[in-house]
């Protein structure tokens, strides 16, 4: 709890005492005297322009964080696709030269043939027995679907790719 929180609960317990006395005394019905007697025995008001006052600086902290957030986002992004482009670029040549595999002091970095992916080309020639009927609407079951396009059954809008080339590095 900062130090301007502690000391407005502090001077909100003493404002709170200072008007169950003047209920007491039968003062608290002049909403004047009970503002004059809480500015004049209490440091309430002191207390709230501190609190508020820290706010205002903490706001200003928020809104330089979020500043400099955005500009590590951006470096971030531009870091991620430097090694993008640097994966690219190894898978590239390791074709290129047809390789499979390097062994290298630091990492081991092998490409790997992927599993073809089904691609739908038109939904509605699909055969109805690869659609399943939940309660709201059909739904394209894709994985029978591709389980009988790999078993070399011709479907009617949809095929396989070729698949594709992984490159994997593994640091040593």
């Amino acid at each position: 709890m900062s130090d301007a929180t502690h000391v407005l609960r502090h001077q909100s317990e003493a404002a709170k005492r200072l008007l169950a006395n003047l209920k007491d005394s039968g003062d608290a019905d002049d909403q004047e005297i009970v503002e004059t007697a809480i500015e004049g025995e209490t440091s309430l008001l002191e207390a709230i322009t501190v609190a508020i006052d820290a706010n205002d600086e903490d706001e200003i902290l928020i809104v330089g964080i979020k500043a400099k957030e955005e500009t590590l986002s951006d470096r971030r992004k531009a870091a991620e696709q430097r090694i993008e482009r640097r994966r690219a670029a190894i898978e590239q040549a390791m074709l290129v030269t047809e390789q499979d595999k390097f062994i290298l002091p630091t990492a081991t970095i092998f490409l790997s043939k992927r599993k073809p992916n089904l691609v739908i080309e038109n939904e509605a020639e699909i055969p109805a027995v690869f659609w399943t009927i939940p309660k709201v609407e059909p739904k394209l079951d894709k994985k029978a679907l591709k389980e009988a396009l790999e078993a070399d059954e011709e479907i009617p809008g949809a095929h396989l790719d070729n698949g594709s080339i992984s490159l994997s590095i593994r640091r040593k």
